[in-house]
């Protein structure tokens, strides 16, 4: 093997080259480390901004619940004081019809009966006669009775 002209020069040379090379990957990784430094900075940015954006649309969420719950309340309150309202005036109208049924059976009978009384025991046993003759009307009447006595009895 021959040896180069300048074999100092060379070496110089290699060695500029392999500083030069180490000194670039240097950077590189330098380089390299601040960008990941910032893509961690931006994702970490964004991750926060993700979180308070859904926190916000969460908090949002809550309120339209309970805004329209709020108002599903009121309107379940008005629809059950008109529904109290609507059923007060219909047990009122019922128990007018009742009383007024009962002054028009109480003048029937007195058409019907006689001026003087029967004993008690008399009576009873031809209210069970009626009922046994006209069934559906004695039926409507303990009806109604029944449907007065459990409307008082709620009062």
């Amino acid at each position: 093997m021959t040896q180069p002209d300048h074999p100092d020069h060379e070496t110089d040379k290699f060695h500029e080259v392999a500083d030069a090379a180490r000194e670039k990957a240097t950077e590189a990784e330098r380089l390299a480390a601040e960008k990941a430094a910032e893509v961690r900075r931006i994702a970490e940015q964004k991750a926060a901004e993700l979180a308070r954006r859904t926190q916000e649309q969460a908090a949002q969420a809550a309120r339209d619940t309970e805004a329209a719950t709020a108002v599903a309340e009121r309107e379940a309150a008005e629809k059950a004081a008109a529904a109290k309202e609507k059923a007060a005036e219909a047990i009122r109208q019922a128990a007018q019809r009742t009383g007024e049924a009962t002054e028009r059976a109480r003048v029937a009978t007195d058409k019907v009966s006689p001026t003087d009384p029967e004993p008690v025991a008399g009576q009873g046993r031809r209210l069970a006669a009626a009922a046994r003759r006209r069934p559906i009307p004695a039926v409507l009447a303990a009806l109604a009775a029944f449907i007065l006595w459990r409307v008082l009895r709620r009062r």
